[in-house]
């Protein structure tokens, strides 16, 4: 039995793996050609998302929640949100900004900064986004045919897990691939955002420039619980809003980046 997705579908993963893998690349052999960016600040920013995140707080969140520990959280949707998916986001990856900034005694100008922002942002967009894309179009392949080079994909799934399986990947459309991926425009705009005000923090030794990045993580990853009743549109728009305007403020810096 097969269970063939439709082409669109097809289409919108494809477009998505292409620009959460392969752009990404792309732009940063661009910006490192022209000399935008420097290469120790945006590598020092991949390996802080990545050790932060991947390494640190998911596994210590998926140990937590085995043990039943985040039960009192995960009773209240909201709570939950801004504690776990929020506070604990800011609270890892923006240590892990302030590590990266003491890190880099001799590299912290402006555009150091944008740099390892660059790194920490992209580096998400690749092992969270990008992977899972990929990893949707090998599904969708091998549910196409099973029994084709990718069906030990599907290995111990019973017609029953591999109609669940079809169902789940088909209710992603085209339309929420294209707001998941303006999303990823709005996250990385705020990573930088975020890393600016933390390279302050240390540059200036002002602590309180670090606590309000975690405060700006913990708003920004709760939007979407807090705005849930206005749809996924609206709260996408909001994000793109906070992201833009997170932006803007690491542009204005410039001007005026401390020495």
């Amino acid at each position: 039995m097969t269970f063939a997705l439709s082409g669109a579908q097809i289409a919108a993963f494809s477009v998505a793996a292409l620009c959460t893998l392969v752009l990404p690349v792309a732009l940063l052999i661009l910006l490192g050609a022209l000399k935008k960016i420097r290469l120790a600040p945006l590598a020092l920013g991949f390996v802080s998302f990545f050790v932060s995140q991947m390494v640190l707080r998911l596994p210590l969140l998926q140990l937590l929640t085995a043990s039943g520990a985040l039960n009192a959280f995960a009773a209240h949707t909201v709570l939950y949100a801004v504690v776990v998916g929020g506070l604990s986001a800011g609270l890892f990856e923006e240590s892990a900004r302030l590590g990266g900034a003491a890190i880099l005694k001799n590299n912290r100008t402006w555009k150091d900064m944008v740099s390892f922002g660059l790194g920490h942002g992209l580096c998400e967009v690749m092992t969270v986004t990008g992977m899972a894309y990929l990893n949707y179009l090998l599904l969708a392949a091998a549910l196409a045919n099973p029994g084709g080079p990718l069906g030990a994909l599907l290995a111990g799934l019973d017609s029953a897990a591999l109609a669940q399986l079809a169902a789940q990947l088909a209710a992603i459309g085209p339309g929420l691939v294209a707001l998941a991926l303006l999303e990823r425009v709005s996250a990385v705009l705020f990573h930088l955002f975020a890393t600016s005000l933390v390279f302050t923090a240390v540059i200036r030794r002002r602590p309180g420039w670090y606590l309000a990045a975690i405060a700006a993580h913990t708003l920004f990853n709760s939007v979407a619980v807090l705005l849930a009743g206005a749809g996924m549109v609206v709260t996408e728009l909001a994000l793109l809003a906070l992201g833009l305007c997170g932006g803007g403020y690491v542009l204005a810096a410039k001007r005026k980046w401390p020495a």
